[in-house]
């Protein structure tokens, strides 16, 4: 989330209006961005369950939003991240073997 030209100086509140359990409108601030002092935000790893609307609750923006939309498979438990190496070049993990100190 980030503020782009044109923008005031001014407090620029985001927030996300979606549905709750009951299907009421709930509205939650996302961001406070100010372009003297906190121009732009990352939400990283910030998930939301669709449909969600993103408004400009206060300030003027214009404010820019990038993000991307990953759908998973709940119930596919054969979503794994992949390596680049196969398991066949992966070396076995060996036990370590026992040392017999003299004492």
């Amino acid at each position: 989330v980030c503020l782009t030209d044109g923008a005031k100086d001014e407090c620029n509140v985001v927030e996300v209006v979606g549905r709750n359990h009951e299907n009421q409108e709930i509205a939650v601030p996302v961001a406070n961005l100010r372009l003297s002092c906190q121009p732009l935000l990352s939400l990283d790893n910030f998930q939301l369950q669709p449909p969600v609307t993103f408004r400009l609750a206060a300030g003027s923006g214009p404010v820019h939003l990038a993000g991307w939309h990953q759908i998973v498979h709940r119930e596919d438990d054969s979503f794994e991240e992949e390596d680049d190496m196969s398991e066949d070049e992966i070396a076995p993990v060996m036990p370590a073997k026992k040392q017999r100190g003299k004492q």
